[in-house]
């Protein structure tokens, strides 16, 4: 857990809203209760996403010491994934097509060919292993930020649909000429705005 280990890829986001009731921690848990992880370990869902424990990503419980420290709630996203290619699929669809005109005598219709293909990418699914990726984020609440442990648009994506599900609040993604304009002053802000955009040795 990179945020736990002291270094980390991250994604700043700045809160934009605040809830109607004040950032409780019930609110909070509430939330994250409602949208913990499922697991698909027994299923042939091919995706699951969720919130689990910072510290037990097998737990989605969220006691309130599990999260909530001081002014920083803390969780982590869980990603489960099963991937199964066409070239496999085509594969055990292949052998029972064999299997099938062996014992009939003819080839499957087109019906029978969907319906047993369907059946065959479900049980490859079930079989599948699972991979399962955690992203670590970080609530300031005292200074309305977010901190996502991971970058990349796939997965600010994931954690900003999730996000939104959970909690309904706007997030701003913070790029760093923007955290660097909000350290100035209005003044010095406005005169960085407004700089010829001109080569220095262009001269006059």
């Amino acid at each position: 857990m990179g945020f736990c280990k002291g270094s980390a890829t991250l994604s700043r986001y700045r809160v934009m809203e605040e809830p109607e009731a004040g950032l409780t921690v019930d609110f909070v848990r509430e939330r994250l209760v409602a949208n913990a992880f499922m697991d698909i370990e027994d299923t042939s869902e091919e995706s699951s996403v969720g919130w689990v424990e910072l510290m037990n990503h097998l737990s989605g419980g969220f006691s309130e010491e599990t999260f909530h420290f001081g002014e920083i709630h803390a969780f982590n996203l869980r990603q489960d994934e099963r991937r199964l290619s066409g070239k496999i699929l085509g594969r055990y669809v292949g052998l029972w097509e064999a299997k099938f005109a062996a014992q009939t005598g003819r080839k499957p219709n087109a019906p029978k060919r969907r319906e047993m293909k369907e059946t065959i990418r479900l049980d490859l699914l079930r079989r599948s292993l699972l991979d399962t990726k955690l992203m670590e984020v970080l609530w300031l609440a005292e200074a309305n930020e977010v901190w996502l442990g991971a970058a990349g648009e796939k997965n600010r994506a994931v954690f900003e649909d999730l996000w939104s599900r959970t909690f309904g609040l706007g997030l701003k993604l913070l790029v760093p000429v923007a955290v660097g304009l909000e350290l100035l002053s209005d003044a010095k802000r406005k005169q960085l705005l407004n700089l010829d955009g001109r080569p220095f040795f262009e001269g006059e």
